[in-house]
């Protein structure tokens, strides 16, 4: 019954979508959906910004400093984990690190600015389990974490989290003991911040946790916070799909979950993303068809929401579009014309309303991610190429702008664009990412030209390079995919005894466990 019902919902809201799909619509309140209040409590006030006070102020000092202070005044430290030239680290250092209310917040604080390219930088990356750039931990005075949040969540979120961490100073790894424990003890604050965590790269979930104990989580916070209850469950479908179980009772869960336009924007990281969720839809075909059809609809309709940045608002696309081209073969199915002039309309608004601000970088990135996935290749390309004159750090672009090349078969135009990318990225983390990248590109796309590959593989042990951190973190995880093309490429083991014998000796250097290498 509720399947025929959520069809009937579906068809209707498809039909005025395709009518009006160009223009701005507006997600009226679900008049049957309660938004739960984010705190039990009203917080203290924020301290007032003075009008010259428009910055964090970061704390000028180590990682080690900063911790130490952090305890002998008994106060919280949050930790920023990014990279110059990561987009959404961009809008974010010029969006939330710039709001009033953010700022007053993190005077609470140790504010800590850790970029990926300062030295050490990977070291503590590791520490920290950051995997993905931007990252934001937020530590009590001891130093365990008490919550971390990574790009995927809308900037409207950061506040609300800062928020809640100054009312629980839990460590983080506690509250999720308990509340596998016994969920029905936990309350409307820390589900909040449970259903917020990153867990991802997050460590505070035991090795070993089911997906069970999210689905007990979600059903309990659901009857006081149904927006929690919605994020909670979402991340149990996630760790279904992993463990490879499909649950016949997920359409019509998910299928309450997208009638309610309350949960579809606290939800929308999620959402946006089909793929880590469809594996464990289970139940009949032709629901799990209806439920992928609203999907796309409620999505699409949902995405000039003025709450959502522009970045998630172009993403409002994706689960249309993936689903579009589910089991097609390399994109043989045409996106109707209706649906590309939208998209192309949605995306030279965004590109107009980010003019000038340093928002553009990860809007513009976001909105050529969004051409590529509907096969609209020709404008990725324009715009990409106008955007590496303008941008700051064109080689992020650059390497955009090889992948699309290389999927279009223009594999010589591609690896130009790789190795441009390579020689103009600076710092170095950032370097390295990006010669792996072009390895990789060298070794798939002009195997024949060893001398190229060759002198390529030597690049992080040349000294005048001052790679430093060489194997900690993401630059570890670079090199690694960085060797493992090579010892593709050189199957009979024949050419690479230079590189292996460089790479001994600078892990012998660095008193490194290169044991997985």
């Amino acid at each position: 019954m509720f399947i025929k019902k959520l069809r009937a919902f579906f068809v209707l809201a498809l039909s005025l979508s395709l009518v009006a799909c160009e223009k701005a619509d507006t997600v009226e309140e679900d008049a049957t959906a309660t938004t739960a209040p984010v705190t039990e409590a009203v917080p203290e006030p924020a301290p007032v910004v003075e009008a010259d006070k428009a910055e964090i102020a970061w704390f000028d000092g180590s990682v080690e400093e900063a911790f130490a202070l952090a305890k002998a005044e008994n106060t919280p430290l949050f930790l920023y984990w990014g990279a110059v030239w990561c987009p959404p680290c961009v809008e974010i250092k010029n969006t939330v690190f710039k709001s009033p209310q953010f700022i007053a917040q993190t005077e609470l604080f140790v504010p800590v600015y850790l970029d990926g390219d300062t030295e050490h930088a990977q070291e503590w990356g590791d520490r920290f389990g950051t995997k993905v750039y931007p990252t934001m931990i937020v530590f009590n005075p001891e130093g365990d974490e008490v919550t971390r949040l990574n790009a995927g969540v809308d900037i409207s979120a950061y506040n609300t989290v800062l928020e809640l961490s100054l009312e629980s100073m839990q460590p983080m790894d506690e509250l999720v003991a308990a509340a596998l424990e016994a969920p029905a003890t936990v309350s409307d604050t820390d589900f909040q911040r449970l259903a917020y965590y990153s867990w991802y790269d997050g460590k505070a979930l035991p090795e070993g946790a089911p997906a069970q104990a999210f689905l007990s989580l979600s059903e309990e916070a659901a009857e006081t916070n149904p927006e929690a209850g919605a994020r909670l469950y979402l991340q149990y479908l996630t760790m279904l799909a992993e463990e490879e179980i499909s649950d016949p009772q997920a359409p019509a869960r998910l299928g309450a979950i997208l009638t309610s336009p309350a949960l579809v924007f606290a939800s929308w990281d999620y959402l946006l993303a089909p793929e880590p969720i469809v594996p464990a839809l289970g139940g009949n075909d032709e629901d799990i068809a209806t439920l992928k059809e609203g999907w796309a609809t409620v999505m699409m309709d949902a995405r000039h929401d003025e709450r959502l940045s522009t970045r998630n608002q172009l993403y409002g696309w994706r689960p249309y579009l993936v689903f579009h081209f589910e089991g097609a073969e390399e994109k043989s199915k045409p996106v109707p014309e209706d649906i590309v002039e939208a998209i192309s309309a949605d995306g030279r608004a965004a590109d107009e309303s980010v003019a000038g601000t340093h928002s553009r970088q990860s809007v513009i990135n976001t909105a050529s991610n969004v051409y590529v996935l509907a096969g609209m290749t020709e404008d990725a390309r324009t715009l990409l190429l106008a955007e590496i004159e303008k941008s700051k750090t064109p080689y992020y672009f650059m390497g955009s702008l090889a992948y699309v090349e290389e999927e279009e078969g223009n594999d010589a135009v591609a690896l130009e664009w790789r190795r441009k990318a390579y020689e103009a990225s600076e710092g170095p983390a950032t370097r390295i990412r990006w010669w792996a990248s072009y390895v990789q590109a060298l070794t798939r796309l002009a195997p024949e030209n060893g001398a190229a590959i060759l002198q390529a593989a030597m690049y992080p042990f040349d000294p005048e390079q001052g790679m430093s951190d060489l194997f900690a973190g993401a630059n570890k995880r670079n090199l690694q995919r960085a060797k493992n093309a090579l010892e593709e490429w050189d199957m009979e083991e024949t050419e690479l005894d230079e590189f292996h014998a460089a790479l001994v000796e600078a892990c012998a250097e660095a008193g490194a466990d290169c044991t997985e290498l």
